[in-house]
């Protein structure tokens, strides 16, 4: 394990604890912001507080290293409550199979937002109290749209009988690939398609010059798990969302 005394607290540019984040903020009508880094102390849970009232932030986010139990208990001790546990997988990108895939089309938008909407209920935005369901359902067909919208280097669908039946967003950064998100609609669960997917993801990379992909999951979402392990990503890190909520 890694010797908590080795790590650092970060800081923003300006100095700050803590960053606002604008499109969570618009989204969600509430001012949300995120603590930097992910070490935790009551001296930094202080200024952390002391930047949320000078933002009138609602909410804060805090994202703890599986590696800093320190952390995690000063979290829990400041108010903080654990909403996910966050597993980053990974694999070399290299060339495979992925028959079956094409890129999404302009006429596959609301059968993808449709999936969207109903595919995403196990993260952690569902697992706060304080977001509304309808809202999360709404953050999820926001996110594929914007990623077809050109947020995401590439969607590609998969169909079943004809018919979009699951979509992975991918994003290019240099040599790194990642999976930003993935779904397979809940009536052609079962027929390996999420792996097909996860795969085809892999592909689009390797094709693009990447030299490893990447891509995050729930630690309690047992079957994306085994999904991606099957396609041949294993874990990388482990960390635990937390919200913070204020009264305001």
């Amino acid at each position: 394990m890694r010797d908590r005394a080795r790590r650092s607290v970060h800081l923003a540019a300006d100095g700050s604890p803590c960053s606002l984040l604008q499109w969570d903020t618009d989204f969600w009508r509430v001012r949300i912001g995120r603590v930097e880094g992910d070490v935790l102390s009551s001296e930094l849970v202080a200024r952390i507080d002391r930047w949320a009232d000078e933002h009138v932030a609602a909410c804060v986010y805090f994202l703890a290293s599986g590696e800093d139990p320190a952390s995690v208990h000063a979290a829990e001790d400041a108010g903080f409550h654990l909403m996910d546990l966050r597993t980053e997988l990974g694999r070399d990108a290299a060339p495979g199979p992925a028959e079956g895939l094409r890129l999404a089309r302009e006429e596959d938008r609301e059968i993808l937002r449709a999936i969207a909407r109903s595919s995403h209920g196990i993260t952690r935005f569902y697992a706060d109290p304080r977001f509304p369901n309808d809202r999360c359902d709404d953050l999820y067909a926001t996110w594929i749209e914007r990623s077809l919208d050109g947020w995401a280097q590439a969607v590609l669908v998969v169909e079943a009988e004809g018919v979009a039946s699951g979509y992975v967003s991918v994003h290019l950064d240099g040599e790194r690939g990642s999976i930003g998100l993935i779904a397979v609609d809940e009536r052609a669960r079962g027929r390996g398609l999420g792996e097909a997917l996860s795969r085809g993801a892999v592909d689009w990379c390797a094709a693009a010059g990447a030299s490893s992909v990447s891509v995050v999951t729930q630690g309690r979402n047992a079957a994306a798990l085994r999904t991606f392990e099957r396609a041949g990503f294993r874990t990388q890190s482990v960390g635990l969302w937390f919200h913070k909520w204020y009264e305001r």
